[in-house]
This record gives structure tokens, C-alpha cells and sequence, in this order.
């Protein structure tokens, strides 16, 4: 069992969100936008705000934004020193962001990011997992108010809970977090320790805990070496309170032995306080890598790694429809729709919706093991623009399943409106009307991953996750390879 101090794991964790600031920058280490003195003074580190600005930009391609707008966003941006980046040098660090998320999601393959924990799908969350890590470094040195004041104005971050969430967050939530074996040394009867060694380890279960929490990371251990630390420390104190839980049932209320059996339930019930308040004080994703996962979202990210790395390593080239027809589809690692408009009524429909929002995503299957399921998007009501769509998913075709996964995860779906003109020489064009990001609710999410779960566990029978986290899942390797991947479905900005 590793074992280090609350220095120790305070440095990893540094180290930790330095591998992930590089791994960011990488990317973009030639664009001169980013170069050196290009950002202001007294902000925070240069290299933690560059790495903020591309998880920024990377999260605004992500749903949908428009090159130029993406490019006005940042040149009002006040954390450029002044004069601030021109057009052109805006435009090559938005292109030099769009390439890296294209081609490996900004996370998946390049190998100074590769088993740190990002998401390839979920850019949002490298994005806030920075925030919440700068809002807690600046913390240090000025007031708090003034933390949520610079959140607001250099990182658009408006809800107000939101705010005061990552205001509050300590620097160094694992500075003086308690070493469990030590504690146990120090116990005055040795006996309390004997009885908390024996329920951390073998007997008490604590290792088989300890092993089937490593086996099911879809991050390296090698890398997170904080996360490890804590980690194991929450399983293996997890299994010793049940197995003390079992000795307390089973010992007399006047056996000498109970009081050490209470003593060392107090020991381990204090150091799961502890961890408990080290995790509230780090980020959200920190608690997600951490937390024990099941079968089946064991199950599941070894299917989503394996189909990211097919998704990934293809051209990101829009073709049109031959049909001009609403499709499915995706764009480097996200799901991505197109929804076809077939006159002027409907494209005028779509230009009003795009301002309003409010389109819903609904499932019709006939059951949770159905061969076919349809996702329709609309209005509530069919609303007041009256548009449509319906996406069927051959749930005995792996790639369908796996996009219905990769949604399930993603919790959004970008949908881009196109329309299409022939001129009088037959050349046909389709045009962009814009982008609608549309967020999918906790429930048919939940729906839409027990769906796809099951319909993997059809075509792969036996099939489970990966042992280690870079690994494949070898029946869906295979299935991937003989099949036509999703259409690329983001149309250029």
C-alpha cells in the first residue's frame, strides 16, 4: 500500500495540474498570442492562464461557436497585456485549439496528457476543473470578494452559487491530511492497531478493495498520484469499517476486546471525516476520478475509450449529404447532429429558435433491450417554430450504441441547422444557418446509457472492462474496425 505525507500529496497534486497546464499548451506552444509577456501581469501564473484560455476556446468549439465569435471573445478579453493579440494571431491560436481537439480531444493521446483523468468529451470540465484550481491559488492573495469579482469578469462565471463554491476553496486541501497508519502506531494499545492493520489489509477486506478500485481507473495511476494516495486510503477505511461493523455484531457487550474494536471504529470513522473534508476542498473531477465506479461504468469506459480512439484518428472533414437529410453524427470526440431545412419557412423557423433555445430531446423505444430506438428533438408542444427532427439508432450496430454512450456522457448534443441551394449549373451548396447546443436531462441520459450499456453487452457477450485504463476493449475493437464510423456532422464555421 503506497503511503505518503500531506506534503508529499500536496506536491504530487501540483504536479499534477502543472503535467495537465503543459499538456494543454502543448498544443499551442508556437502561437505567438500565448507567447511570452503576451498576458498581464499579477493574474495568477502565465502558464496556468494559458492553459485556462485554451480549455476556454476548446469549450466554445464545442458548442458550436463561430470562429469570429470565438475571436471577439477573446480580443475583449482583459487578461492580454497590452496591445493585446491582433486578428490574425487570434485566428491561429483558435485554428491551433480546434486541430488539437479534432484530433485527440485535447486530452486523449497526446502523451504529456494521456491517463491524467480529462475528459475528451467533456472539455467543460477540464475547463472548470482550472477555474475551480486558479480561484483557490488566487484565494492566497487577495479577498475573496475579489476572487468572485475576477471570476465573473475574466471567466464569465455568473451564478452567484457558483461563485461563492469556488471562492471558498483552500489552496492546499491536503496540507496536513493525517497519515491512517501512523495514527494506528501511535495508539497507546497496540491491539488497536494489530485490529486496524488486520481490517485495511487481507482479512478485513481492505485489499481486495484496494484492488478492484485500481482496476476499474480510467486514469493512470502512475500519473495522479495524490488521487492513489486518497483513493486507497477512502476503500480500504470503507472496508475496515464493515468488517468492524461485523466484529462489534459478534462480540459481547463485556468481552475486553470490544473496547479495542471501538477504539480502532473511532480511528477509522475519524479518518473518513478527514478525507471527506480534503475531497470538499478539491474539485469536482478530482471527486469523480476518485470515486469507487460500477460494472457497468466500468464497462462503459472502456467502450468509450475505444471508440474515442477510433473517432480520433480519422480526417474531421464535413462532406455534405447526398440527400440533404437530418443525421446523426459526430466531430472529434462529441457527438454532433445535423438537422436538414427544406424551404424558407423552416429556415426562418430555425433562425428564431436559435435566439430563443428551448428545443428537447425525447426517446422512443419499445424497450430497454429494443433493437431500435429514436431520439426526436423539438420544441415542447412542437412549440411556435413547428420544427421536428427524429435520429434512428440500430442499437445491433456497435457504432450507433456507442454514440448513444458517448451522448449519455456528454450530456449535450451541438446540432447544427443547414440548408441547401442548387444554382442553374446543378452546383449544389449547403450552408450553416447556425448552432444549437442542447443539454439532455439527468434522466434520459440515465435511459440512454442503460440503453446503449445493454445493447454493447448483446453484441459483446462476456465482454468487460479494461484492466488497465489505456486498454481497449477487444470485441469492440474488433466490431469498430469492420464498420463505417459516424458521419462527420460539424459543418465549417
Amino acid at each position: 500500500m503506497s503511503r505518503s505525507t500531506s506534503g508529499e500529496l500536496t506536491a504530487q497534486r501540483e504536479e499534477w495540474f502543472r503535467e495537465i497546464q503543459e499538456g494543454l499548451l502543448w498544443h499551442v506552444r508556437d502561437v505567438p498570442a500565448l507567447g511570452k509577456d503576451r498576458l498581464r501581469d499579477g493574474l495568477g501564473e502565465p502558464r496556468l492562464i494559458g492553459s485556462m484560455l485554451v480549455a476556454r476556446v476548446a469549450v466554445q468549439l464545442a458548442r458550436g461557436e463561430s470562429t469570429s465569435n470565438i475571436r471577439d471573445m477573446l480580443a475583449a478579453s482583459p487578461l492580454f497585456a497590452a496591445p493585446g493579440p491582433d486578428t490574425e494571431e487570434l485566428t491561429k491560436l483558435i485554428d491551433k485549439i480546434q486541430l488539437g481537439f479534432e484530433h485527440d480531444g485535447l486530452a486523449n493521446t497526446v502523451v504529456v496528457l494521456d491517463g491524467l483523468g480529462l475528459l475528451p468529451w467533456s472539455p467543460e470540465s477540464t475547463y472548470m476543473l482550472l477555474i475551480e484550481y486558479w480561484a483557490a491559488q488566487r484565494g492566497r492573495t487577495v479577498p475573496r470578494s475579489r476572487v468572485e469579482r475576477e471570476l465573473s469578469e475574466m471567466w464569465d462565471t455568473a451564478d452567484s452559487r457558483v461563485l461563492a463554491a469556488h471562492s471558498s476553496l483552500p489552496a492546499f486541501p491536503l496540507e496536513g491530511y493525517p497519515d491512517l497508519w501512523e495514527r494506528l502506531k501511535a495508539e497507546p494499545d497496540f491491539r488497536v492497531g494489530n485490529a486496524g492493520a488486520m481490517t485495511l489489509t487481507q482479512r478485513g477486506g481492505g485489499d481486495q478493495a484496494w484492488e478492484r478500485w485500481m482496476s476499474t481507473r480510467p486514469w493512470s495511476t502512475l500519473k495522479a498520484r495524490h488521487l492513489v494516495s486518497l483513493g486507497g486510503d477512502l476503500v480500504r477505511c470503507q472496508a475496515a469499517q464493515r468488517a468492524l461493523g461485523r466484529l462489534l455484531d459478534q462480540a459481547p457487550s463485556g468481552d475486553e476486546f470490544r473496547g479495542v474494536l471501538v477504539r480502532t471504529a473511532e480511528i477509522i470513522q475519524e479518518q473518513l471525516e478527514r478525507i471527506a473534508l480534503a475531497v470538499e476542498g478539491m474539485s469536482a473531477i478530482e471527486y469523480e476520478l476518485l470515486r469507487e465506479r460500477s460494472k457497468d461504468e466500468h464497462f462503459q469506459d472502456g467502450c468509450l475509450a475505444t471508440f474515442q480512439k477510433h473517432l480520433l484518428k480519422r480526417y474531421q472533414i464535413f462532406s455534405p449529404f447526398l440527400e440533404h437529410e437530418t443525421t446523426h453524427g459526430t466531430w472529434g470526440p462529441l457527438p454532433w447532429w445535423s438537422i436538414a431545412l427544406h424551404d424558407e419557412r423552416e429556415r426562418q423557423a430555425a433562425e428564431e429558435l436559435l435566439v430563443r433555445g428551448g428545443m428537447q430531446l425525447g426517446i422512443i423505444a419499445k424497450t430497454h433491450d429494443a433493437d431500435e430506438l429514436v431520439i426526436t428533438c423539438q420544441e415542447p408542444g412542437l412549440g411556435p417554430s413547428g420544427l421536428a427532427a427524429r435520429l434512428r439508432f440500430d442499437l445491433s450496430d456497435a457504432v450507433h450504441a456507442c454514440e448513444l454512450l458517448l451522448l449519455a456522457r456528454r450530456q449535450s448534443v451541438a446540432v447544427d441547422f443547414l440548408t441547401e441551394h442548387i444554382d442553374e449549373w446543378d452546383h449544389r451548396e449547403v450552408n450553416l444557418v447556425g448552432t444549437l447546443d442542447i443539454a439532455i436531462g439527468g434522466d434520459i441520459g440515465a435511459t440512454l446509457a442503460d440503453i446503449a450499456t445493454r445493447a454493447l453487452r448483446r453484441l459483446m457477450p462476456g465482454a468487460s472492462g479494461p484492466a488497465l485504463y489505456h486498454d481497449a476493449v477487444p470485441a469492440l475493437e474488433r466490431l469498430l474496425k469492420s464498420s463505417r464510423l459516424p458521419e462527420i456532422c460539424r459543418h465549417p464555421r
